[in-house]
């Protein structure tokens, strides 16, 4: 677990989060032990604090690292079997902060959309269909195989595109 860059992810500021820290992030979560003490800190984090920054930062954090290649689903497994960890982001989907002076309630609204696509990233199977399905012959493509060279571009005398229109 790469604690300094997870405070430096998850600060108290209304910046947002450097990109290149979702990859640093992802890239330390190597065993399933770095994925749970990580998700472990981040949920601590989540539930601890009232800044609607912080909460926004730890959900996307975990989204993002979830999402990404490089934890090879772990992250996701270790969000879905640690019930508190669930528990936090459900709470968080429903999250009434203290209304900003300047932005009203906007804070509060974007911590409650990123717990929904914290949730959407979490039970997703994006990524495996994805992996399955990258042959031609696999599952989930009802069947069919699509794609499919020339069929773009029309015959030559359709005069709607394609080669060799006057």
């Amino acid at each position: 677990m790469d604690k300094s860059a997870l405070v430096r992810a998850t600060d108290p500021s209304s910046a947002p989060t450097p990109g290149y820290l979702y990859n640093d992030i992802s890239k330390s979560l190597t065993t399933p032990m770095a994925c749970v003490e990580t998700l472990n800190y981040l949920t601590n984090r989540l539930a601890k604090n009232k800044n609607p920054h912080i909460k926004r930062k730890c959900l996307k954090v975990l989204s993002k690292i979830s999402a990404h290649a490089a934890s090879r689903g772990m992250m996701k497994r270790s969000v879905v079997q640690t019930p508190t960890a669930i528990a936090a982001i459900k709470e968080c989907m429903a999250y009434r902060g203290s209304m900003d002076a300047v932005c009203g309630d906007q804070y509060n609204v974007e911590v409650r959309e990123a717990a929904k696509e914290c949730l959407e990233v979490v039970y997703s199977d994006a990524g495996e269909m994805s992996a399955q399905s990258g042959g031609g012959m696999g599952g989930g493509g009802g069947g069919q195989l699509q794609g499919g060279g020339m069929a773009g571009l029309g015959s030559n005398n359709s005069g709607v595109g394609g080669y060799g229109n006057t």
